[in-house]
C-alpha cells in the first residue's frame, strides 16, 4: 500500500500534467496543422523523446516480466524485432515523411496515389490504424496499468459504495480484476482525456518529455534494487541455478537457441525463425514507420531534425531502455520461483505474482521500495502510460479529422476541426475502457496487433520502392492477410506460423493485384517520385539506377540494425554474462 508520501509524489505529478495541457491550450486551437503537428516546429531531440515515451507504455515492463517467466530473455525477440523496421525509418523512411507533409499515413495515400484512386483504401487504412489497431494498443495498455494500480491504491477503503455500483460492469470472466481495477482505469483516463484533448501535439509532446525522465529514473531505481536483493550478477545466476538446474541457461540467453528451448518446443528451423523474426519486425509496427512514428517525424521542424528523431528515438528504445525490465524479469525468477518455490516477497504479493506472472513487476515494487521511492516509481509508469494514451488518442483523431471528416466536409473551419478532434479523444478514451475488459493478458493484445500489421506489411513496403504498385492491389493485399488472419486464428494456427501464413497471402495477392488489375498512372507517380524522392523503381529513373540505389539504402538500414543489435549483445555481456 502506498505511504502519504507517495500520495503527494503521485498528486504532485498528475496536477502537473493537468497544468501543461491548460496552459498549451491557446497554441494548439488554431487548426488541425496546429493540433496534431504542432506546426512543424518540434527539434529533434523533442521529437526523438515523445516517440521513446509513446513506446514505453506502463505494459511493457509486465508483458517483458511474462515473457521472461515463459520462455526466457530470448522471448523479447517478439519485440525487439522491431529493430529492424525502426533502422528502416532511420535509413529510409524518416526524412520521406518530413517531405511528404501529411499529418496522417493514411493521407499518404492521396498523395502516393491521387485523389481520385485512393477513396476505399484511405477509409480503410484509417479504421484500420485509426480504429481497430488503435483501441487495442489503447485497451492493453490501461489493462496494464490496471493491474499496477490493483495492489496499490484501497479503492475498497475509499469509496466501498461506488465499487458496488460498478461491480455489475464487471461480470465474472471479465478479463479485468474486479471494479477497483475499472475505477482506477476510469479515473486515468478522465486525467489523461483533459491535458491530452486540450493541448493537442504540443501539449502531449511537452509531457512527454518529463514523463519519459521519470519513466527512466522509476524503472533504473526498480532495476537497482532488484539487483541488489538477488545478490548481482554472481547472486541471480546463482539462484537460477538453485532454482531451475541446467534450465538456467534458457531464462539468461538473449539469441535463442534453435535446437531447444521457446524455438525448438515450435518446431521452427533457423530459416523459419529467420522468416518469422522478418515477418515480426514489420508486422507489429506500420511497416514504413507510419502512425504516432509518422506523427512526431513530420512534426519535427526540417528534414535533418526527423532523421536525427529517429536515430534518437532507436537509441533510447533498444539500448537504454530495456535493460532495467530485463534485470527486473530475471530476478523475479529468484525472488519469487516458478512452480511454487520458496518466496522472498509476502505471501500476498507471492501468491499475485504466482497467479500471473507480468505481476511481478508491481509487486516487486511494493516488496523493494522504501516510502518517497516507491511514490516515484508509480508516477514513472503513470508517466508511461499517459505518455502513451496521450499520443494514441491525439493520433486517432488525426485520422478521424484527415481522413474522415474533411473527406465530408472540406469546408469545415479551422476551429471547428479542433473542437471535432477534442470530441474524437473523448470517443477514443470510451472505446479504450471497453477493449481493455476484454484482454486477458498483454501478450495476447500483442499478438492480435501483429496480425494486423502481417497483413498490411508488404503493401505497405512494395508502395514506396515500385510505382506499379496501386491502391487496389494494396487494398487487395490487405484484405487478403486480413481474412488469412481471421481463418489461422479461428483454426489456432501457432502464432508464429500464423504471421508467416499472413504475411505470404498477403505478399502473393499483392502481387497478382499488380499483375491482373487496374495500371498505376505513371504521371502521377513519376510526380511522386519527383517530390518525395522514394527509394526503388520510378518513372524517370532506369531500373538499375533505382534498385542499386534501393540497395544502398537498405545496406545502410542492414548498418544501423546491426549495431543495436551489435550494442545489445555487448550489454548483455556486461550484466548477465556468467
Amino acid at each position: 500500500m502506498l505511504h502519504p508520501l507517495d500520495w503527494a509524489v503521485v498528486a504532485a505529478y498528475l496536477l502537473l500534467a493537468l497544468a501543461v495541457g491548460l496552459a498549451m491550450r491557446e497554441g494548439s486551437s488554431t487548426g488541425r496543422t496546429s493540433y496534431f503537428l504542432a506546426d512543424r516546429a518540434l527539434p529533434w531531440w523533442w521529437a526523438g523523446v515523445s516517440i521513446a515515451a509513446t513506446t514505453f507504455a506502463a505494459d511493457t515492463p509486465l508483458a517483458v516480466s511474462g515473457i521472461i517467466a515463459d520462455r526466457g530473455l530470448s522471448g523479447n525477440w517478439m519485440w525487439l524485432s522491431w529493430i529492424l523496421v525502426h533502422a528502416g525509418v532511420v535509413a529510409i523512411f524518416a526524412r520521406r515523411w518530413w517531405r511528404s507533409e501529411v499529418v496522417t499515413d493514411a493521407e499518404f495515400i492521396a498523395r502516393r496515389y491521387g485523389d481520385r484512386a485512393t477513396g476505399t483504401l484511405r477509409t480503410a487504412r484509417a479504421a484500420l490504424y485509426g480504429l481497430l489497431y488503435n483501441v487495442i494498443i489503447l485497451g492493453w495498455v490501461l489493462r496494464a496499468m490496471g493491474k499496477i494500480a490493483h495492489p496499490l491504491v484501497p479503492w475498497a477503503d475509499w469509496t466501498p459504495g461506488l465499487l458496488r455500483a460498478l461491480a455489475p460492469l464487471v461480470p465474472a470472466g471479465s478479463a479485468l480484476g474486479g471494479p477497483e481495477e475499472l475505477l482506477t482505469i476510469l479515473v486515468l483516463v478522465v486525467i489523461v482525456t483533459t491535458y491530452s484533448s486540450l493541448g493537442g501535439m504540443r501539449g502531449v509532446v511537452r509531457t512527454d518529455l518529463v514523463q519519459f525522465g521519470l519513466g527512466m529514473v522509476g524503472s533504473i531505481w526498480l532495476a537497482v534494487a532488484a539487483w541488489q536483493a538477488v545478490g548481482g550478477r554472481q547472486g541471480l545466476h546463482e539462484g537460477l541455478v538453485a532454482h531451475y538446474g541446467a534450465r538456467s541457461v534458457e531464462f539468461t540467453r538473449l539469441l535463442p537457441a534453435l535446437d531447444g528451448g521457446w524455438v525448438g518446443a515450435l518446431g521452427l528451423g533457423a530459416f523459419a525463425f529467420g522468416s518469422y523474426l522478418l515477418v515480426q519486425a514489420f508486422a507489429n509496427v506500420p511497416a514504413d514507420g507510419g502512425g504516432y512514428l509518422q506523427q512526431r517525424l513530420s512534426a519535427s521542424r526540417s528534414e535533418e531534425d526527423a532523421v536525427k528523431a529517429a536515430w534518437l528515438f532507436v537509441v533510447l528504445q533498444y539500448l537504454v531502455r530495456s535493460w532495467p525490465w530485463f534485470v527486473v524479469g530475471l530476478a523475479a525468477l529468484v525472488l519469487v520461483p516458478l512452480g511454487g518455490g520458496a518466496s522472498s516477497l509476502p505471501p500476498d504479493l507471492a501468491a499475485t505474482v504466482a497467479a500471473d506472472r507480468e505481476a511481478a513487476y508491481p509487486a516487486l515494487m511494493l516488496a523493494l521500495l522504501p516510502p518517497g521511492v516507491l511514490g516515484l516509481l508509480v508516477v514513472s509508469l503513470l508517466a508511461a502510460f499517459m505518455s502513451t494514451i496521450d499520443t494514441h488518442f491525439n493520433w486517432g483523431a488525426s485520422y478521424a479529422v484527415s481522413d474522415v471528416v474533411l473527406r465530408l466536409r472540406p469546408d469545415l473551419t479551422p476551429a471547428a476541426q479542433v473542437r471535432v478532434a477534442r470530441a474524437m479523444v473523448v470517443a477514443f478514451a470510451i472505446l479504450a475502457v471497453l477493449v481493455a475488459m476484454q484482454i486477458d493478458t498483454i501478450e495476447q493484445a500483442w499478438q492480435w496487433v501483429a496480425a494486423l500489421g502481417a497483413a498490411l506489411g508488404a503493401p505497405t513496403l512494395l508502395r514506396w520502392v515500385w510505382w506499379r504498385v496501386t491502391a487496389f492491389s494494396e487494398l487487395a493485399g490487405g484484405a487478403g492477410g486480413l481474412l488469412t488472419a481471421a481463418l489461422t486464428l479461428w483454426q489456432g494456427v501457432a502464432y508464429e506460423r500464423q504471421l508467416l501464413w499472413i504475411a505470404a497471402v498477403s505478399l502473393a495477392l499483392t502481387l497478382l493485384a499488380i499483375l491482373l488489375g487496374p495500371r498505376a498512372d505513371r504521371a502521377h507517380a513519376e510526380r511522386f517520385a519527383r517530390e518525395v524522392e522514394p527509394p526503388g523503381v520510378w518513372p524517370g529513373r532506369s531500373p538499375g539506377a533505382g534498385l542499386s540505389g534501393l540497395a544502398r539504402e537498405v545496406g545502410g538500414m542492414a548498418l544501423v540494425a546491426g549495431l543495436v543489435v551489435g550494442g545489445l549483445l555487448l550489454g548483455h555481456r556486461v550484466l548477465f554474462a556468467p
